[in-house]
This record gives C-alpha cells, sequence and structure tokens, in this order.
C-alpha cells in the first residue's frame, strides 16, 4: 500500500505541473464538481449513520485544497510560458506537505541513538550456552539475531532455527549444513521424507482407551516415518500420523552431567524420561502438528542432551508443544533440561529459573541499546521495539519473584531497580506490565517476610526498605494517573464510542485498584492509601454519572 501511494503522490505532483499548460478551467470545474459532490453525497450517508463525518469531510477538505493549487498553477501558467517556471512553481506549491509531515513527525519515526534491535539480539544470544540450538518463531525475534552473526560475526556457533520456515524443505536442507562455527543441526529425518508436500501435517491419534499413555517417542516417529502406514481423513487424503499424543524419551544421565547440562545440586532432581502431552498455546491436547514440529520431535530424539536447545520466550506457547514444564529459563530463552518443574501459581511463568546465571547476565552482560538514554529527547522507541522491551520488564519481573521465594531479597531488588533503570517511562512509556514491578517492590519494602528464614536469607536493609518503597510509591503514582488520565478520556466520549471500550476501561480500573490494596497491604498507613481510594470514589461517581447517558455498558464491570 506504501508504494501504491507513492505513485499517487508522484501523479498528483505531476498533475501541478501539467495543470499550467493543459487543464481548461471547464475540467477542472469538473474535476474539482466530481470530488466536492462525492464528498456531499458521504455527508449525507454519514448523517444517517452514527460514525461522524470522518470521510466526508476528509473528501471535501483536500477538494478544496485542490482547487486552490490547480488555479494558482492555471493562472501562473497562463502568464508564465516557461515550462521550467512551471516546474519550479509545482515543487513550491508541493513542497509543504513533505516538510509539514517532516517537522510533526521526526521526533516519532526518527531512529537515531536507538541500536536496540542490534542488542537485543545480542542479549538473546548471550542468553544461550556454546554451540546451542534456540528455535523462533517471527520476524523479530530472528532477522536482528540474522544480522548480528551474518554483518557482525557475534556468536556464530549458535544456530538459529526459525520454526515457520522449518516448515520448508529447503530452509530444513540449510539447517542441516555448517554455518559458519554453527554445526549442522541433528535432524535425521532423510529429505524425500520431509520434501514439500511431503508431512507438511501430521496426525495425532489419541489413545482409544481415552487416557494419555505415553507412547516411545523412537518408535512413534518410526510410525510417522512409515510411508505406508498412513490415515485416511476428511476428503480420503492419506496422512502420516503419530500413534499417541503423549510421548516419552528416556534421559541418559550419563550424557547430562557430561555436557553440562544440570549441576550437581539440579542432578537430584533429574527425572529418568521426559513425558508429556503434545498441546497447543491454552493446554489443550492438539490432533495434529506441522512438519515443523515434527523436526523438533526428530531433534530432540536424537540430540541425546550433546547440545543444549533452547526456545526464544517470544515463540509463544504453541510452539512449545507441551514441553513447558521441563523449561528453564536463562535469560531471554527456555532451556530443555531434564528436571520436571511444579507449575507456577504466576501464568506468566513456564519451568524453572536458573535464577543466579539469568541474575548475572541481566545486571552485568545484557546491552540496553541506549533505551535506558534519559539525556535529552532519549531516544524513540516504536511499536515493535516497546513490545520487546515489555517481554523484558516481564521476565525480568518474574526473575524479582522467584529471586525472594529463595529468599535472595537483595538480588530481587537489585533486578528490579535494574529494569526501571533500563526502560525509563522517557523511552518506553508505562503500561500494565509495570503492575508485577510494583507489587515486587512493595513485597520487598514491607519487611515482613513471610517466607521461612534459611542460612541463604538475606533481607534488605533499613534503607534499601526505604528506597524500594520510594522507587515503588513513584512508580504506582506515576502508573495510576496514567490509567486515570485515560478513564478520564474515555468517560468524555459519545456513548456510542464508550461502549466500544469497556474491556479496557475495566482492565484499568482493577490494575489501579490493585495497586491500591497492595499498597495498604503493606504499609496501611502510607497517606497514598488515602489518596488512591479518594481517587478510586471520585472515578466511581463520575462512572456512575456517565450510566445516565450510556444505555449499554458492554463489558464494563467493576
Amino acid at each position: 500500500s506504501f508504494y501504491a501511494f507513492a505513485i499517487w503522490i508522484g501523479l498528483g505532483a505531476y498533475a501541478l505541473y501539467d495543470a499550467a499548460r493543459n487543464i481548461s478551467w471547464k475540467d477542472m470545474g469538473i474535476s474539482i464538481g466530481f470530488a466536492v459532490g462525492t464528498g456531499l453525497v458521504l455527508y449525507l450517508l454519514e448523517s444517517v449513520g452514527s460514525g461522524g463525518q470522518v470521510w466526508s469531510l476528509s473528501i471535501l477538505y483536500m477538494a478544496g485544497i485542490a482547487a486552490v493549487l490547480l488555479a494558482i498553477m492555471k493562472v501562473v501558467g497562463s502568464v508564465v510560458k516557461n515550462k521550467m517556471g512551471h516546474a519550479v512553481l509545482a515543487l513550491l506549491l508541493a513542497l509543504p506537505a513533505p516538510l509539514i509531515m517532516a517537522s510533526e513527525g521526526w521526533d516519532d519515526h526518527s531512529r537515531a541513538k536507538r541500536e536496540t534491535g542490534v542488542d537485543f539480539a545480542k542479549n538473546y544470544l548471550d542468553s544461550l550456552e556454546k554451540d546451542a540450538i534456540i528455535f523462533t518463531n517471527g520476524d523479530n525475534d530472528t532477522f536482528p539475531l540474522w544480522y548480528v552473526q551474518e554483518v557482525m560475526g557475534y556468536r556464530t556457533d549458535v544456530r538459529v532455527v526459525n520454526l515457520s520456515l522449518l516448515n520448508t524443505d529447503w530452509y530444513t536442507d540449510q539447517m542441516k549444513r555448517q554455518a559458519y562455527d554453527g554445526k549442522p543441526v541433528p535432524f535425521s529425518i532423510p529429505e524425500y521424507q520431509y520434501r514439500q508436500g511431503t508431512r507438511d501435517i501430521i496426525l495425532l491419534e489419541p489413545s482409544r482407551t481415552g487416557q494419555a499413555v505415553p507412547v516411545d517417542l523412537d518408535m512413534a516417529m518410526e510410525t510417522a516415518l512409515d510411508d505406508e502406514d498412513v490415515k485416511q481423513y476428511g476428503d480420503g487424503k492419506p496422512y502420516n500420523y503419530l500413534p499417541g499424543i503423549t510421548f516419552t524419551v528416556p534421559v541418559d544421565s550419563a550424557a547430562v552431567m557430561e555436557n553440562n547440562v544440570l549441576s550437581d545440586e539440579e542432578a537430584e532432581n533429574m527425572v529418568d524420561n521426559i513425558t508429556w502431552t503434545i498441546t497447543d498455546g491454552n493446554g489443550r491436547p492438539k490432533s495434529y502438528i506441522l512438519k515443523s514440529n515434527l523436526m523438533v520431535l526428530d531433534l530432540i530424539r536424537n540430540n541425546d542432551w550433546k547440545r543444549p536447545i533452547y526456545f526464544a520466550v517470544t515463540t509463544g506457547p504453541d510452539s512449545y508443544i507441551g514441553l513447558n514444564q521441563y523449561f528453564r529459563l536463562e535469560g531471554l530463552a527456555y532451556r530443555l533440561v531434564p528436571v520436571l518443574y511444579p507449575e507456577n501459581e504466576n501464568p506468566n511463568v513456564l519451568g524453572g529459573f536458573a535464577t543466579e546465571l539469568m541474575y548475572d547476565k541481566v545486571m552485568n552482560k545484557f546491552q540496553w541499546g541506549n533505551m535506558d538514554m534519559t539525556e535529552g529527547d532519549g531516544i524513540y522507541m516504536d511499536e515493535n521495539n516497546r513490545r520487546m522491551s515489555d517481554n523484558l520488564r516481564l521476565q525480568f519481573s518474574n526473575l524479582a519473584e522467584q529471586l525472594m521465594v529463595e529468599n535472595k531479597d537483595n538480588k530481587a531488588f537489585d533486578v528490579l531497580k535494574k529494569t526501571i533503570e533500563v526502560t525509563p517511562e522517557k523511552n518506553v512509556p508505562y503500561d500494565r506490565i509495570m503492575l508485577p514491578i510494583i507489587e515486587g517492590l512493595y513485597e520487598l519494602s514491607s519487611g515482613d517476610s513471610t517466607k521461612t528464614p534459611t542460612a541463604m536469607d538475606v533481607q534488605l536493609t533499613e534503607e534499601q526498605r526505604a528506597e524500594a518503597l520510594e522507587l515503588a510509591n513513584a512508580t504506582a503514582q506515576r502508573l495510576f494517573t496514567i490509567f486515570e488520565q485515560e478513564m478520564d478520556y474515555y468517560m468524555s466520549l459519545e456513548p456510542e464510542y464508550f461502549n466500544t471500550i469497556g474491556e479496557d476501561f475495566s482492565l484499568m480500573r482493577s490494575i489501579n485498584q490493585r495497586m491500591e490494596q497492595v499498597l495498604r497491604f503493606y504499609h496501611p498507613d502510607d497517606p497514598m492509601v488515602q489518596e488512591f481510594q479518594d481517587r478510586l470514589d471520585s472515578l466511581d461517581m463520575r462512572y456512575q454519572q456517565k450510566l445516565t447517558g450510556v444505555t449499554d455498558l458492554g463489558k464494563v464491570d467493576f
């Protein structure tokens, strides 16, 4: 659409030049009259509906501008016969548009001093052990990694495997070859069995008993790779299949320890077999998998813990094919390890944590691409950068929560402070992801931990608790105000518009209420408790007044 629009811009600029030489007053009147007529018809149609007159007024406005510009060119063209003069005048008339766009939008588009793409890519790669294989899924967790490897020669020992491309035969062929220092990915399936059009979809056959009976993965893969053993499905097309939805892979403990997958302490929790059910992103058993998933299964059964296998945190739950409880977070990637971690009460946490390893990466090794720079105007973070930054905030708050569980409050405080420092509001606007950071700071500031003390227990000093409270209050005050202002704006809208944002309105109100409750729980005597409560009461009163003009509140529910 951008290129098509650019063509019309070029035609429009040339039309001004051409108007000075060829257009007649009659033709100009017909053109402008058609545009004005179209705008008026749309105005009447929009008046019947309830969507406002955005389209019609825009067309009428543009018709007016066009009439003025064409008239100027026509008058000048009748006096000045020089082609160069016509071209210069057309340029001068057209030039204000890009100049206005540049002056108004420069700060919203400038990438000056922004190096987040490169540094975030390095952070991904630095989350991995040597000779690792990392599965990615989208553009933003793949292309920057390729860039720093190909152009900067950074961590070329890592093989980046994009799951979307792994559904193609040519890409799988590439993965089976050496790339710089990156060893071939140990896929064992021969090319003719994953060729395009072959095993693009693999059916999953649940147990006839209705029980999730574990099937040995090697045996299951033999069935899936048997060209004669197929199932007819739907339109009668034959599909290869896996005989089950729950699979098991024996764990070679000697290989695990030899390749430093687990420490001696972690080895106490090593399982004899990895057993899991292939599920979708919502934890429901799947009825089929894609070719990329089949290649992941092939890698798991062949790797024998010789090389670290990771999934980027941004690939999404559907890409994990149910292996979540065997994941260990080591930065911006989950490592597959032979430890069955219990389900965490925090829905944002999958598997376990390598807390000391991740703490060292966050505090000492990760780079921020000038995202932490607050001098001058800072840097502009567009939508993609903000989304990646939100992911950092989320993972770091999860790390801090786990450190508190392990009674390492001092390190948890370090991580939360670091998170706020490297993702300042000036560059990364505050949103709901700040809530767990605020909650963690309030808990640390209370000094009234209910955790069972241990020999490793490291509590904060009085000065640190005071600092944590000050930081929590400042961040909570700012987030509360942001949401309060947004809700005030929502309530200023007409009923037909207000009806469409009920879910967002309710969410923001709930977050503000949550901050008041957390502060009240840990610091009931803090003056901000009453301040937040008064502001919530005022909001509720204005909301009730809004009800008199709103007949259908949709999903708004306090």
